[in-house]
């Protein structure tokens, strides 16, 4: 299977520095045409404006005083070229300036009934020929110019040469001139490539700090590029908290298990006591599979997106109840009471896995921060449309500073000696399971220890 091919990649200083000389090239071949064109028609005219003026001059003279010893005939005028003179009469040849061309006499038409007509002669030595009436006392005399307009369109192709030239000298020093104009504007943009590339993600709270002349372009791409660092930082920050917190609420379960296997195996036991040993594992299993529910819930959730759950007609103070009592036998152990007061028949619309995840991490964190013979007050109730779930302990307390951030994600306060931690994910599954079936949750200011209050829509 062969790959695609990729396409040649270009710098963008060579497509700028063509562009900019092919439209150079335009603009000069352009203007160079309509000068050449100008300088072309202009001279054409003057050549002929000239013969002509000089045919004129002599049938003027000769119909003025009717001789034919017109100075022209004497010798051919030299400026601004050679310019000689014929007189023919009835196809004949009757006086001629002295060293004119050998051409051959005929009868150039009238256009529109003019006195005068002009034909050129192409070759080696270019010709321009005017004749003129005379009129008057000599109808059938012909005065008959030739100019010799070699020199004169000579000075034509010197301009064509000219222009020529000089787009062979403008354009590619154009070229190169806006090649090293693209290069000059590109550098801003070459210096922001190798500050990303210094960037790595041992560095990700770094951000570019643009050296040199900023333009508007390149601060766009600067403020752009730095707000995509701020949301790449915030990613990887969270990956990484989550992991550690993942890996925190799944460590205790998972030693308390290992442990108690061991010890099991240490000696001998009777049924009776691998029994309590395999019930209170099981406990452990089902608090770590609530754990790991959690954490799947929590992971597939995405900020700033609905998340999309299953809606049916539950008992919400069922699954309280059997949230408690899946603590009764730990609770034992550490001698913590578990006091319920649970109105019966409460029910909710929602995802019964989410929903069961409230009162087991609020149940698990108040176990958590009770100290032993102490108790943890549970009661749910109904609230007008709502019903409504308190779970309070009897611990230390959340610390003042902490009250207002307990609730975000992945929180957790740095651990003073002699107590928990507060925070990690179980308070957050809470809230974002609280608020995604349109509920809320809050740390109540009443003590001592800590009481959290959830409470969520009824179902009608």
């Amino acid at each position: 299977m062969s790959l695609p091919s990729q396409r040649r990649s270009r710098s963008l200083k060579t497509i700028f520095g063509w562009w900019f000389a092919a439209t150079l090239l335009t603009l000069y071949g352009v203007i160079s045409a309509t000068v050449y064109i100008h300088v072309r028609s202009s001279t054409q005219r003057d050549i002929q404006l000239v013969v002509k003026s000089e045919a004129e001059t002599v049938a003027g003279y000769i119909g003025s005083t009717g001789r034919l010893d017109a100075p022209e005939l004497a010798e051919a005028e030299r400026a601004p070229f050679t310019i000689w003179v014929r007189l023919i009469e009835n196809g004949k040849l009757v006086a001629a300036t002295p060293g004119v061309p050998d051409l051959p006499i005929e009868t150039l038409p009238r256009p529109g009934g003019s006195s005068d007509s002009a034909r050129a002669v192409v070759g080696r030595d270019p010709l321009l020929v005017v004749q003129h009436d005379v009129g008057g006392s000599r109808p059938d005399l012909v005065v008959e110019a030739i100019g010799r307009v070699g020199p004169a369109l000579e000075a034509q192709r010197r301009v064509r040469s000219g222009l020529l030239l000089g787009g062979l000298v403008v354009i590619p020093i154009a070229a190169l001139g806006g090649r090293l104009l693209a290069a000059r504007a590109m550098r801003s943009i070459d210096n922001l490539v190798t500050a990303i590339r210094e960037l790595n993600s041992e560095r990700l709270g770094d951000r570019l700090v643009f050296q040199g002349p900023m333009v508007d372009e390149i601060a766009v791409l600067t403020g752009a590029f730095n707000d995509l660092l701020s949301r790449l930082e915030a990613s990887v920050e969270t990956m990484r908290r989550f992991t550690a917190d993942a890996s925190h609420e799944i460590r205790n379960p998972l030693t308390i298990l290992r442990t108690g296997f061991e010890v099991a195996l240490r000696r001998p036991r009777s049924a009776e006591e691998y029994q309590s040993l395999l019930r209170r594992h099981l406990q452990e299993i089902d608090r770590l599979q609530r754990v790991v529910e959690g954490l799947l819930a929590f992971a597939r959730q995405e900020p700033g997106q609905e998340t999309s759950i299953v809606r049916e007609r539950l008992d919400f103070s069922r699954l309280v109840a059997e949230s408690a009592s899946a603590f009764e036998e730990i609770a034992a152990e550490r001698r913590v009471g578990i006091a319920c007061t649970i109105f019966p028949g409460l029910e909710v619309l929602g995802d019964a896995g989410l929903l069961r995840l409230i009162g087991f991490n609020l149940i698990d964190n108040a176990l958590k921060h009770s100290p032993d013979g102490s108790s943890i007050e549970i009661s749910v109730e109904p609230r007008g449309s709502s019903l409504r779930l308190v779970v309070a302990d009897h611990g230390r307390g959340v610390p003042g500073p902490d009250r207002s951030r307990i609730f975000e994600r992945f929180f957790r306060n740095v651990q003073e000696p002699g107590r928990h931690n507060v925070g990690g994910l179980g308070l957050s599954v809470v809230r974002w399971v609280s608020e995604v079936h349109g509920g809320s949750v809050r740390l109540l200011d009443q003590g001592p220890g800590a009481a959290f209050e959830v409470v969520l829509p009824a179902a009608t």
